[in-house]
């Protein structure tokens, strides 16, 4: 009876088997690994989506207070792969009033803060979208807030920059056309009308920052200031904004007036973070 024999090409039982587990044992690596991957992706989407909507309401708190020192509000922020970040501005915000005569009065200058909430490593978005705002607008196309040219004053948008990030941003004036008052310049004997104009800036602070994980980001109205401009025999007002780069004027409608009066106010809002 003729021999089944093997030759030495053959692959040894132990051999296969080393190889098999060595296979399945990667198999089973990877797919840990990706499906780690995928959670920790899925959880930094949810994380950013939950960015987006807290700068949303904090921004909606913010614009909602009344000009009253010391109402305060708080918005709860999550953060494990992301970031707060309150930093210093670095645009130059001014305001000028002009007049027919061709005077003009610096009445503010300041930086402008925009309060940032950055994503995750893993996080895709956009590379600009309007959240609260006007859509398909940029936020430096509305520095002057009026009754011809309506937006909130404080914008919500998506920026990417190294990153995916939120932006929070109150760099933009309110102007008001308020009518006339009477006002006497002879102690009553003759009384006449003047335009009244008013000028709202909410000016975003920064307080303390600590805790970990989880933050309560309380807004609250530190200080309100209101300068009193008193134009008595002018009435075609411009008010003009720069910011950095980019400038805006409104010519306010005459009202009927023989003069003027603007009221300017700022209004300081405080972020503290804590945890």
């Amino acid at each position: 009876m003729a021999r089944v024999r093997l030759d030495n090409k053959g692959v040894s039982e132990v051999v296969a088997t080393v190889m098999l587990i060595t296979v399945t044992l990667g198999m089973i690596v990877g797919g840990v690994f990706f499906a780690q991957l995928n959670l920790s992706m899925q959880a930094q989407a949810t994380e950013f989506e939950n960015g987006k909507a807290s700068m949303i309401s904090l921004a909606q708190m913010i614009e909602g207070m009344s000009l009253v020192k010391g109402e305060a509000g708080y918005v709860r922020f999550a953060v494990s792969s992301g970031g707060l970040s309150l930093t210093p501005g670095a645009e130059r915000f001014k305001i000028i009033v002009g007049d027919e005569s061709g005077g003009s009065y610096e009445v503010f200058e300041d930086a402008v803060n925009l309060p940032k909430f950055r994503g995750g490593a893993g996080v895709s978005s956009l590379d600009y979208q309007v959240l609260k705002g006007v859509p398909n607008a940029l936020p430096t196309d509305y520095l002057i807030v009026s009754p011809d040219k309506a937006a909130p004053l404080g914008w919500v948008y998506l920026k990417r920059e190294q990153g995916a990030w939120v932006i929070m941003d109150f760099g933009r004036i309110r102007v008001v056309p308020s009518g006339t008052i009477s006002v006497t310049k002879d102690n009553g004997l003759n009384w006449e009308p003047i335009n009244v104009i008013e000028i709202t800036y909410v000016r975003i602070v920064y307080g303390a920052f600590s805790g970990t994980n989880v933050y309560n980001v309380v807004a609250r109205v530190t200080n309100v200031t209101t300068k009193v401009i008193r134009l008595p025999d002018l009435t075609n007002i411009t008010v003009s904004v720069e910011r950095g780069p980019y400038s805006q004027s409104y010519s306010v409608p005459d009202q009927g007036g023989t003069g003027t009066i603007i009221f300017f106010n700022v209004v300081d809002v405080e972020l503290s973070v804590g945890g």
